[in-house]
């Protein structure tokens, strides 16, 4: 199916049609020029029509981009001239090794010294107790934000969201704004590259995830079934991985106790707690294994079944396959990656490194950025400065994408549908980011970015290289050159020029 076909059953743009409705709306000023320009990236005054003809065009490209620059697009939150030049030294597997062994980079001293002011960090559970919740979960959006655009350790930042919404967990729920970040820090962030039954053993644990999906609640006699059901469809097999209800009410049975201390407990408080007294404590059958290991061990059973089930490893490999691949990966390639699953443990590492050693990067689909990804790597190609986050977080809040701020259960999805019908954001951020005040504590400085470039050719090739690793979508390319070409010298224009190359519809794509 095309990209243009798929997105003609998506969600319309019918407002975009109107003129007035694509104006800059923000109080740095821009040029009429600007406006001008802007508006002669849509094709039939549509934008949504322009994204995908921009995409349609690059993935039939006669010159696709270098194996490297694939590869640092799809491992980081974007390309960057440092980034692409590591890349290139090292070469395809070397960088993707360099990148694997993310525990052995050396992060940016200044990114850890700004962590080490956000004090709730590093506190345990019971420590964030007394915190105002809102600063629990402003300090925890501030570290993502700058652990995406800062941290060296890419792809370990980019499995971290995969991971985060698979085990989605909405911070706005109540206490989850404190524990959110405790499960960020103990079973996402700790396990990210780890192997996969670790991770779901943790996540079991997590008391912000027993919270979220009410298995705190869970007691025999009373058994409820959210955690049970979301553990199999969403977070292991798959909604079509061959359980049934009674499977779920089985599995409920077997996590009855799995609960947590509330606040008012000491040190305990907020921590992972086994209720024996409230466990059902009788004989299971989940998925034809009979479980009668009694207490928490019944729990730890149905793990251990379906870590090793075969629909996890396909369900697993699947969304791996989709999220550094392609949107609809082919069946070899899931089949591949599940084999190593099965083979090593669900090892994270074997996987990704079994992604990108099966494919060729010169006929990979193109990806859709969503928003959050495409601000980032904004923020990285540029080199701003963030000296707060509290525009981003408007930003991003507009656009639909701010941290760990999806309500169900399945996380942000992962498909070019999904944000067909949000697209004005993302339009209006490319200009809003390089302008004076444009995005508040975001500074973008034409001065360093254009260091060295004099001349109109010097210009493009600067705004080419850096947003584009040199692959820059020709017709995009074109309307930018004629925008630039009228002052090439003034600053404004510059600026101008780098929103126009952001929000350029061959952008959107990765």
């Amino acid at each position: 199916m095309s990209l243009r076909t798929l997105i003609s059953r998506s969600l319309g743009l019918d407002a975009f049609t109107d003129q007035a409705s694509l104006e800059f709306n923000s109080e740095s000023a821009v040029s009429a020029d600007f406006i001008a320009a802007r508006r002669k990236f849509l094709f039939g005054g549509s934008l949504l029509a322009a994204i995908v003809a921009a995409g349609e065009r690059k993935a039939r490209a006669g010159d696709p981009p270098s194996a490297e620059k694939w590869l640092v697009d799809r491992l980081t939150m974007g390309v960057t001239l440092a980034e692409l030049a590591q890349a290139q030294t090292l070469g395809y597997s070397d960088y993707l090794e360099y990148q694997l062994a993310f525990d052995q980079i050396v992060e940016d001293p200044a990114l850890l010294a700004r962590l080490a002011n956000l004090t709730t960090l590093t506190m345990t559970a019971d420590q964030l107790v007394p915190i105002p919740p809102g600063q629990v979960q402003n300090e925890l959006t501030e570290a993502t934000i700058l652990r995406s655009v800062f941290s060296r350790q890419q792809l370990f930042q980019r499995t971290v969201e995969f991971w985060t919404d698979h085990f989605n967990i909405d911070i706005n729920n109540g206490i989850d704004r404190s524990l959110k970040l405790i499960d960020d820090r103990d079973v996402i962030r700790a396990h990210a590259l780890g192997t996969f039954a670790a991770l779901i053993d943790a996540s079991a644990h997590s008391p912000a995830m027993l919270y979220y999906l009410d298995n705190y609640t869970n007691t025999v006699g009373n058994p409820n079934e959210n955690y049970a059901r979301e553990l199999m469809e969403l977070h292991t097999m798959g909604v079509d991985g061959g359980y049934t209800q009674q499977d779920v009410q089985e599995v409920a049975r077997c996590f009855t106790g799995w609960a947590l201390y509330n606040q008012n407990s000491g040190a305990n408080s907020w921590h992972f707690r086994f209720n024996n007294a409230q466990h059902d404590n009788g004989a299971k059958t989940v998925l034809g294994n009979v479980i009668n290991a009694g207490g928490i061990n019944d729990g730890l059973a149905v793990l251990d079944i379906l870590v090793n089930h075969p629909s996890t490893a396909h369900f697993i490999a699947t969304k791996l396959c989709r999220w550094f691949y392609a949107e609809d990966p082919p069946a070899t390639l899931i089949d591949s990656v599940a084999t190593t699953y099965s083979g090593t443990g669900g090892d994270i590492k074997a996987m990704i490194r079994t992604i990108f050693d099966s494919v060729d990067p010169a006929a990979a689909p193109l990806k859709f950025k969503r928003p959050y990804h495409l601000y980032m790597s904004a923020l990285r190609a540029t080199g701003a400065t963030v000296n707060t986050i509290n525009g981003l977080r408007q930003n991003l809040l507009a656009a639909g994408q701010l941290p760990f701020a999806w309500s169900p259960p399945d996380g942000y999805p992962d498909r070019l549908d999904a944000w067909s019908g949000l697209l004005l954001p993302r339009w209006n951020f490319g200009a809003s980011m390089v302008m004076t005040n444009g995005v508040a504590g975001v500074v973008f400085s034409p001065t360093n970015f254009f260091t060295g470039a004099t001349t109109i050719d010097q210009l493009m090739d600067r705004i080419d290289d850096a947003l584009f690793g040199g692959f820059m979508d020709s017709d995009d390319k074109l309307k930018i050159r004629t925008f630039l070409n009228v002052n090439p010298a003034q600053d404004q224009r510059r600026r101008e020029a780098v929103g126009l190359a952001i929000a350029a519809p061959s952008y959107q794509w990765y």
